[in-house]
């Protein structure tokens, strides 16, 4: 099988650089794209972010952010875009802030949070990060519940983080039974992650795939997350990193090495290495 479409979380670009995007895995989409292969990025974490890494890869990609809300074209043009409607997101803050909860609204540009018991410090960086254009403005307000009274927003995404487990579980039970017009991640003992009904990451995926003309069994997915099972298990192949969730793992096709040891490059150059391999065979058998 030929893999034309290539997504992969992009966590798994980091190496053991001190968070940086390492050389051969440069080289390594640099390889894919010259042999026709199109390239995915996706992520639950921001549009800014992971355009920071497209731009470090130096890679025209598709993006896939905000667990799937937010999808550009390899032209960075909006694709796909599902927002939380106002009276959901009012009605979900209400909630929320009913417990002892750090609550985050994400939407493209920006991102706004309740105050809670994050240290001044953080707080303060976040301010002025808001001044400076060239960043992804993040700020901060004691009541979000008051903030949308005076400035209705529509987010792509929704994260609240839990002191225990206990009222985590307790909430999102709760939400649940309360809201069918959303979907809900479990993220790590302590986080919700909320999104409009519909979105994942591998539907995204699949719709970008659709709009180039390419097949689900024509899509390899590169998966680290646990919420990437999905898309590990539903592609053509499905690749975890070695330091990939346990879930993942078990929904993989392969597991490969780690992300310290350069797992996305040995990917590619693998993957592509046996596609030629396998059409050089198919020439012969012609022949």
């Amino acid at each position: 099988m030929a893999y034309r479409l290539l997504a992969m979380n992009v966590l798994g670009a980091f190496s053991q650089n001190k968070g940086r995007v390492s050389k051969a895995t440069k080289e390594a989409i640099e390889y894919a794209h010259k042999k026709k292969v199109s390239i995915l990025l996706f992520s639950e974490r921001e549009y800014a972010f992971v355009k920071r890494i497209a731009k470090a890869l130096h890679s025209e990609s598709s993006l896939v952010t905000h667990n799937g809300a937010y999808v550009t074209s390899n032209q960075q043009k909006p694709m796909y875009i599902q927002r939380i409607s106002e009276d959901d997101t009012f009605d979900l803050i209400q909630f929320l802030e009913s417990f002892d909860c750090q609550i985050t609204l994400e939407n493209e540009n920006f991102s706004v949070s309740n105050k809670g018991k994050l240290p001044t410090t953080l707080v303060k960086r976040a301010i002025w990060q808001r001044t400076q254009k060239f960043l992804y403005s993040q700020y901060f307000v004691n009541s979000l519940e008051e903030h949308l009274l005076e400035e209705r927003i529509s987010p792509l995404s929704i994260q609240g983080v839990f002191h225990n487990s206990e009222e985590r579980n307790e909430a999102l039970q709760a939400l649940n039974n309360m809201f069918d017009n959303v979907h809900f991640i479990s993220r790590d003992r302590n986080k919700i992650e909320i999104v409009a009904a519909g979105v994942s990451k591998w539907n995204s995926i699949v719709y970008v795939a659709e709009q180039l003309g390419i097949s689900r069994s024509e899509i390899a997915v590169i998966g680290i997350s646990e919420d990437d099972k999905e898309a590990v298990q539903q592609a053509g192949m499905g690749i975890a990193l070695g330091n990939a969730d346990t879930k993942v793992k078990e929904a993989a096709d392969w597991v490969t090495r780690t992300n310290k040891e350069e797992g996305i490059a040995y990917v590619v150059k693998e993957l592509l290495r046996h596609q030629r391999k396998n059409a050089i065979e198919e020439m012969n058998k012609v022949d």
